[in-house]
C-alpha cells in the first residue's frame, strides 16, 4: 500500500469536526464493509452512507476508501486486521438524507453451551467458522480498548440495523425440518400473522430497506401472492389477528424512529385502515393475542427499554395499561399457553437474555418460569400441543440448538436447528400440525420458509360404537 502524496494534509478527527456517525462509518470502512453492508448494519440507506463518506472525504482531505482505512488506523479509530480487504466504492450522493444517531462499539461474542438435543447430535462449527469467531473476538478486544463514539442515553444501538453475525445451514438432513419455499424477497424484523390458511408477512427490512410490502403465503397450496402495501412502512413491529382484522402496532419508520401509529389490515378485502394509536411510540415489543384482546410487552420507545404492558380491547378502541413486566427488555417473544402468556428471551443492548416470565392475563399477575438454557434475542416463540418452542435468536452468542418447554417441567429441552450460529429476527406461526418459520438474519437477509413438525407421529384412536 503506497504512501499518498497528500497524507501530511490529513486533518485529525477532532479538528475536522467528524461526527460520531462519521467516525463509526470510518470504522466500518476500515473493517472492509461495503456501502450496502454499512447501510444495513446502521439502519440507513446506501445514499446516506455515500453522503457521510463524501462529507468525511471533504473534511479530512481523503481521496479513497483505502486512505479512509489508513486514516482510521493512524488516528486510533480502529485497529485494522491485516487480512481485511478494502472495498472501493463511489462515495458521492445526490442529496443529504436524514442520519440516525451513532451506536456504541460491539463487544466480543461469547460461545453458548451446547447441551444434548432430542434428535441427532449437533455438529461442531466448521473450521472456517471457528477462525471467524476467533478473529471477531480479537478485533472486539482491540476495538473495545480503543476510543469509541460518545455513549447515548438510550440503548438505541439495537435498532441501527443488524450487527455482524454468521449463521450456516447444517449439511445433514433433519427429519423434522423441511425447507418448503422461498419468500418473494429476503426479509427480517417483519410482522407475521396467521389468518385462516394464510401466513401474512408485513413490512420489515428487505434489500431495499424498511419496506411496505405485504405478501401472503397459502399454506394449502404453498404459494405466494401480493397484498395491498402497508400505508406506512415499518420494521421491528409485530402483528396480531383479532377476528378478520390484523393489527400492526408501532414499529420503526424508515428514519429509524419508533412510532405510535397502529394500522389494521383486512385480508379478505385486502385493504388497510387506521386503528387506535398507541399511548406513545413503541417498537421491538413482544405481542400475543389472548381471547379477544391484544397484548404488547416491553420494547423500546426511542429513548429507553420498556417494561410496560398494554392491552387493546378492540370493542373499546383504546389501549389500557396492565401490570408491568418484572424485566424490561426488547426483542423478546410471547405466546399464549393455557391461561398464561409466556414472555421469553430478549436483548437489552448489551446481551441476550434467558429470562422467562409468565403473565396470568385473567388476574393481571406475573410469575417466573424456568429460564432458557442460553440467552436469545430476536427469537420466535410458538405454542403447540401443550408445548412452547423457542426458535432462533442470538445477537452475540452463536447458537447450536433450539429449545422446547412444557409447563410443569423444571427446564427447557434443546432440539435440533437447521441453521447454527446466528439466526435472529425471524418469525414463526403454527399451522396444520407444524410450525412455519420464515426469513431472519444470519449474516445476510434470509428468504427461506421452513416447516418444522414437532410431533411427526400422532396416535389417533378410532371412536368405538356401543
Amino acid at each position: 500500500m503506497g504512501q499518498p502524496e497528500h497524507r501530511t494534509e490529513w486533518i485529525p478527527p477532532e479538528e475536522a469536526g467528524l461526527t460520531d456517525r462519521e467516525q463509526e462509518i470510518l470504522r466500518l470502512v476500515a473493517q472492509g464493509l461495503a456501502n450496502k453492508e454499512i447501510a444495513y448494519r446502521l439502519g440507513i440507506s446506501q445514499n446516506t452512507v455515500k453522503v457521510h463518506l463524501r462529507n468525511i472525504f471533504s473534511k479530512t482531505n481523503l481521496q479513497s476508501r483505502t486512505e479512509a482505512a489508513m486514516y482510521a488506523v493512524r488516528f486510533g479509530l480502529v485497529t485494522l486486521m491485516p487480512s481485511v480487504p478494502i472495498i472501493e466504492e463511489e462515495a458521492s450522493a445526490p442529496a443529504e438524507l436524514p442520519v440516525a444517531p451513532g451506536e456504541a462499539p460491539e463487544p466480543a461474542p461469547a460461545i453458548a453451551p451446547t447441551p444434548p438435543v432430542e434428535e441427532s447430535s449437533i455438529a461442531p462449527f466448521p473450521r472456517w467458522q471457528a477462525v471467524v469467531l476467533l478473529l471477531a473476538f480479537l478485533l472486539g478486544i482491540a476495538w473495545a480498548l480503543g476510543p469509541g463514539p460518545a455513549s447515548s442515553e438510550a440503548p438505541d444501538v439495537i435498532f441501527q440495523g443488524d450487527q455482524p453475525g454468521q449463521g450456516s445451514e447444517r449439511r445433514e438432513a433433519l427429519s423434522r425440518w423441511k425447507l418448503v419455499s422461498q419468500m418473494p424477497a429476503p426479509r427480517a424484523r417483519f410482522a407475521l400473522a396467521r389468518w385462516r390458511d394464510w401466513l401474512i408477512v408485513i413490512g420489515g427490512e428487505a434489500p431495499e430497506g424498511i419496506t411496505d410490502r405485504v405478501e401472503r403465503f397459502d399454506l394449502q397450496r404453498e404459494l405466494w401472492e401480493r397484498g395491498a402495501p402497508k400505508p406506512h412502512p415499518v420494521a421491528v413491529a409485530a402483528a396480531g389477528a383479532l377476528g378478520d382484522r390484523i393489527y400492526v402496532p408501532g414499529g420503526v419508520n424508515p428514519q429509524g424512529q419508533p412510532i405510535d401509529r397502529v394500522e389494521v389490515y383486512e385480508p379478505q378485502a385486502d385493504r388497510w385502515s387506521e386503528g387506535p394509536s398507541l399511548p406513545g411510540p413503541l417498537a421491538a415489543y413482544a405481542l400475543a393475542v389472548a381471547g379477544d384482546r391484544l397484548y404488547l410487552f416491553g420494547g423500546w420507545d426511542g429513548r429507553r427499554l420498556q417494561g410496560t404492558v398494554w392491552m387493546l380491547d378492540p370493542a373499546q378502541g383504546r389501549w389500557e395499561p396492565r401490570a408491568p413486566m418484572p424485566t424490561p427488555r426488547a426483542f423478546a417473544a410471547a405466546a399464549v399457553l393455557g391461561d398464561a402468556i409466556y414472555v421469553v428471551g430478549g436483548y437489552d443492548g448489551q446481551q441476550e437474555l434467558a429470562t422467562c416470565e409468565r403473565y396470568r392475563f385473567a388476574v393481571d399477575r406475573w410469575e417466573p418460569c424456568p429460564p432458557l438454557n442460553v440467552g436469545r434475542g430476536g427469537l420466535a416463540l410458538v405454542a403447540m400441543d401443550g408445548h412452547l418452542f423457542a426458535i432462533g435468536g442470538g445477537w452475540r452468542i452463536p447458537l447450536a440448538f433450539n429449545e422446547r418447554y412444557q409447563p410443569g417441567a423444571d427446564r427447557w429441552t434443546p432440539f435440533e436447528t437447521p441453521i447454527t450460529g446466528i439466526w435472529r429476527n425471524l418469525a414463526a406461526a403454527p399451522g396444520d400440525g407444524a410450525i412455519w418459520i420464515l426469513g431472519g438474519w444470519t449474516g445476510e437477509l434470509r428468504a427461506g420458509v421452513w416447516r418444522f413438525t414437532p410431533f411427526p407421529f400422532r396416535l389417533f384412536l378410532p371412536a368405538t360404537q356401543r
